[in-house]
């Protein structure tokens, strides 16, 4: 669960108005065209490491490059355009600069920092001084003890990277490699050539000071005419497979008159084998398609034979029939094992339920209801071989999250009959429950804070694969009161003392594979992995001013559309959210407020309502650089005015109520969009745009506090605390106040690099701010207008990141 940064500090810039007057320490203004940007520095010793880093980047790069060699600066590739896509051809050459930060070439400098000679000779007295504590630990019976690194050596090993000197053999292989690939994109009569030009810098007033020997290598490529198919066509000795081919061939990604291309021919070697056992060809594969490509008949043209065969064997002519790579086969027995093999055993005889056509094998007891599991297998017995068959049951399987391994395997041995094979599906049994602990603290603009959570989880709930997750969060935190005192007085709810806010509550959520009613399973495919979410929560939070309570119910669906794209469906939410206790100053202040949001916002109120959401989530596809996710939501709070009665309040407005509390009524979108690039193995860049709009109406005339919109913190905007910033323009007189409002805009952007073991650093820049929907001559500035782009809040910051890939711990400046 996402929480709070542990750390926050400030380096951030807003446009003039936000907040009114600039920070009266360290103001520095600067003017962009109209608008005013204030930079507000909380630690201005962040300044020494950035120096520090700056320092240790700008030493002469090449003063570990031998006599007579040269530092690979950079690589160059030199094609005319609209021919060859570059960006595929860098990936091809064999020698690459040093990784750099931001420009820096960091790793290369921390290799040279260390001086060789020094390092050597410290190891060797380190050495020396250890081998006389070792001779002494043997005299006494002791083991020895490791040698360890020196800080140089640590530097340089670990952290460095040694220099890339140009190699001509590398550069040769790599003009080799360009050539074949631009051949195989259609260009058979490329030439490719390379340039060397060397730099010879100097640094420094004295000539020879820094002397710099860096070299850049240009691939120049000359891709000459471009080849096209002209015909294309097949041959296939098996005439089932032949009739399949003439059938699909109107969907071919071969095309006369395109482009000659390697990477489609291979696509459609994939297509036909995919197509091939979609039809029940359970052995075939790509490898069994290959191509011929005639060049000599003219005109820049290129005939192409694609060729469906098996390959020559010994005994035997080539050719698909009668081989099991062109046999149709059909699933016979499926059987379905759910032991665990013991660490350095043998499994003994298991047992054999017999359900239907299926045989499940179990040890000792079945941990799973058979219907539970089995339906989880889209393969059938007596039914044709399918792939999308094999690949869903794998990825159901895989997504109950049950099994540490789900292995599928065909045998046609033991049949005795030809075109029919057995299924055997190993499932190896995951650790069925867990429990956490986990701990968090916080410092927003030094008022302390500290939490902790116990969590307990069961994967496999009454035998049928579903899963309970309990969840118990105690919070501690010092916050400011309304009156901007750290604690109330007359009537003060929350005490005195270093923590003056409670937050205690538990948390369960039930989860079952597959719909309860009042939805038939039969209305949704099985490979949706329908699911169905039953949530429940209580929250009781004891701040300065005002003690509140929520108690929330939610029920939904979940299922999936395609491997990356989950829909959920929750027509059942309710919130109760109360507020028993106020203290008297907070009371006195709401009323000289004169504010009608503020005071609807601390009142009690009833959401009760349904919500539909979207997710995309490709983090799966290892295989791609860019990662993208998009999650959109829209809740309808329902009137249920119905179910209650009618009230007035003290100003004498009607409102309905249910059981004695105002309920909401309001439309909410909300959409939250992530791309994160891999730009090479140390380093990558992530993005994020969120936006929503809540409109109010009817009962109650504005948002919840709940349900309202805010930003800062350490998931927004990293340089302000949460909900400290806007609406708008608008300046509260009070700092103490939760800024909300109807309208989001945000917007943040971080570089990522990777420092040493599990340390990253990372930069970023955060942009947003929320606005209300209409004018209130109460909150000048408020509303959301054409000016909003002036609006916006900015913030800045370096940070550093414990990356456990499980969990990551952030520092940010």
């Amino acid at each position: 669960m996402q929480r709070s940064n542990a750390l926050q500090f400030g380096l951030g810039a807003q446009a003039a108005g936000i907040f009114g007057a600039a920070p009266p320490e360290d103001r520095r203004q600067r003017k962009l065209g109209s608008t005013v940007l204030f930079v507000r520095i909380r630690r201005p010793h962040i300044a020494l490491p950035l120096a520090g880093l700056l320092v240790l980047t700008g030493c002469d790069p090449t003063k570990r490059v031998p006599e007579g060699r040269y530092l690979l600066k950079r690589n160059v590739i030199t094609v005319p355009a609209g021919t060859v896509n570059t960006g595929e051809l860098r990936s091809i050459i064999k020698q690459k600069p040093n990784k750099k930060i931001l420009g820096l070439q960091f790793y290369l400098t921390a290799y040279n920092l260390p001086d060789p000679e020094r390092m050597a000779a410290k190891r060797a007295r380190k050495d020396q001084r250890r081998d006389e504590l070792n001779e002494e630990r043997a005299e006494r019976g002791k083991a020895a003890k490791p040698y360890k690194r020196t800080f140089g050596q640590w530097l340089r090993e670990v952290v460095g990277e040694p220099p890339v000197l140009l190699d001509s053999s590398l550069t040769e292989r790599t003009v080799d490699q360009l050539e074949l690939y631009v051949h195989r994109e259609g260009w058979f009569r490329a030439a490719v050539r390379d340039t060397v030009h060397f730099r010879h810098s100097f640094l420094g007033r004295r000539r020879g000071l820094f002397k710099q020997r860096k070299a850049e290598v240009e691939y120049v490529i000359d891709p000459g005419p471009m080849y096209r198919y002209r015909n294309v066509r097949f041959t296939v000795d098996d005439p089932l497979i032949q009739q399949y081919v003439q059938s699909e061939w109107k969907n071919s990604k071969v095309v006369p008159g395109d482009r000659f291309d390697v990477d489609v021919l291979d696509e459609e070697r994939t297509r036909i084998a995919g197509h091939l056992r979609e039809l029940g060809y359970l052995f075939f594969t790509r490898d069994l398609i290959r191509y011929d490509a005639d060049t000599a008949v003219g005109d820049h043209q290129v005939d192409i034979v694609l060729r469906l065969e098996r390959p020559v064997q010994k005994g035997r002519e080539n050719g698909l029939a009668g081989t099991p790579e062109g046999t149709v086969y059909t699933i016979d027995d499926i059987t379905v094992a759910t032991m665990r093999r013991p660490f350095g055993g043998i499994i003994e005889a298991p047992d054999t339920l017999r359900t239907g056509d299926h045989a499940i094998l179990y040890q000792d007891r079945l941990r799973y209801k058979p219907q539970a599991l089995l339906n989880g297998i889209f393969l059938q017995p007596n039914e044709r071989f399918r792939q999308s068959n094999a690949d869903r049951t794998y990825r159901r399987l895989t997504g109950l999250r049950v099994f540490d391994r789900v292995d599928i395997t065909y045998d046609t041995t033991g049949t005795g009959r030809p075109g029919v094979a057995n299924a055997r599906i190993d499932l190896l049994p995951g650790k069925e429950q867990s429990m956490s602990l986990e701990g968090f603290g916080t410092n927003r603009g030094g008022f302390l804070g500290t939490s902790v959570s116990l969590g307990y989880r069961h994967r496999n709930l009454f035998r049928g694969m579903g899963s309970v997750q309990t969840q118990l969060v105690l919070g501690l935190e010092a916050q400011q009161s309304f009156t901007g005192a750290g604690s109330s007085n007359a009537g003060n709810v929350g005490g005195d003392g270093l923590f003056n806010t409670i937050d205690i509550g538990p948390e369960i959520t039930f989860r079952f594979p597959n719909f309860l009613l009042p939805i038939k399973r039969d209305r949704f495919s099985r490979s949706s992995a329908p699911r169905t979410a039953i949530s429940l929560l209580y929250n009781y939070q004891k701040r300065p001013d005002y003690g509140r309570t929520l108690a929330k119910m939610s029920f939904g669906y979940e299922w999936n559309e395609s491997r990356y794209n989950t829909f959920g469906f929750f027509p059942i939410e309710i919130n109760v959210i109360k507020i028993p206790q106020k203290s008297d100053d907070f009371v006195q202040y709401l009323t000289q407020a004169n504010d009608p949001v503020l005071t609807d916002s601390y009142t009690d109120h009833l959401i009760a309502g349904m919500r539909g959401q979207f997710t995309l989530n490709t983090q799966e596809n290892t295989r791609s650089r860019n990662v993208f996710f998009a999650r959109i939501t829209a809740e309808w709070a329902a009137p249920v005015g119905f179910l209650g009665t009618d009230a007035r309040d003290t100003a004498g407005n009607a409102f309905s109520t249910v059981a004695g509390i105002r309920y909401a009524e309001f439309i909410k979108v909300d959409s939250d969009l992530r791309w994160r690039r891999l730009i090479h193995e140390k380093s990558s860049a992530a993005f994020r745009v969120a936006a929503g709009v809540g409109v109010p109406y009817g009962n109650l005339p504005v948002l919840p506090f709940e349900s309202s919109f805010f930003v800062g913190g350490a998931n927004g905007l990293r340089a302000w605390r949460a909900r400290s910033i806007g609406p708008g323009s608008y300046s509260a007189p009070l700092v103490a106040f939760d800024r909300i409002g109807e309208l989001r805009i945000e917007g943040n952007a971080e570089y990522r690099f990777k420092l040493v073991g599990l340390l990253e650093g990372a930069l970023f820049a955060d942009v947003g701010n929320i606005w209300n929907l209409k004018e209130d001559p109460r909150k000048p500035g408020a509303a959301f207008s054409e000016e909003f782009i002036s609006e916006l809040a900015v913030g800045t910051g370096v940070g550093m990141r414990l990356n456990f890939d499980f969990f990551i711990v952030r520092f940010d400046l």
